[in-house]
């Protein structure tokens, strides 16, 4: 039997140099991942607080829409009594919500619910407005 014969310059494995940058590679990979991450939950996050404010002010604008046009005092800010308020409506939460009251003629009126948050030092807001001629119209 002969011995096997061993060429040189043929590579059996990856130098040093190779591993590392094959490993800068990954973690590079790795940190744009986490951060793609990090980056959906907080715009999750910041889309289900405006969703909520959204609603928050819906709800306060059917709410003044229902009553007797001649029930609605015109003028504004009017604050919510429950201010703060959460995601129901209830008392605590982040959310400060009032309304405005403009007359539009002697049977309708123009109805503006503001919602207002703070987050990470940002003032946030979201107006809905809509005419109304009182008890639902």
């Amino acid at each position: 039997m002969s011995k096997p014969v061993r060429r040189r310059g043929i590579q059996d494995g990856f130098t040093l140099i190779e591993l590392m940058i094959a490993m800068a590679i990954l973690g590079i990979g790795m940190v744009a991942a986490v951060s793609m991450h990090f980056g959906t939950a907080r715009n999750n996050t910041n889309g289900n607080i405006i969703t909520q404010a959204n609603m928050l002010a819906k709800t306060q604008l059917e709410t003044l829409k229902s009553q007797n046009v001649g029930l609605l005092a015109v003028g504004g800010p009017y604050p919510d009594p429950n201010n703060p308020v959460n995601a129901e409506g209830q008392v605590g939460g982040i959310y400060t919500r009032s309304w405005t009251i403009e007359n539009l003629g002697t049977d309708a009126r123009r109805i503006a619910v503001t919602v207002e948050w703070g987050r990470f030092g940002n003032q946030r807001r979201v107006v809905i407005s809509s005419n109304t001629k009182g008890n639902g119209v």
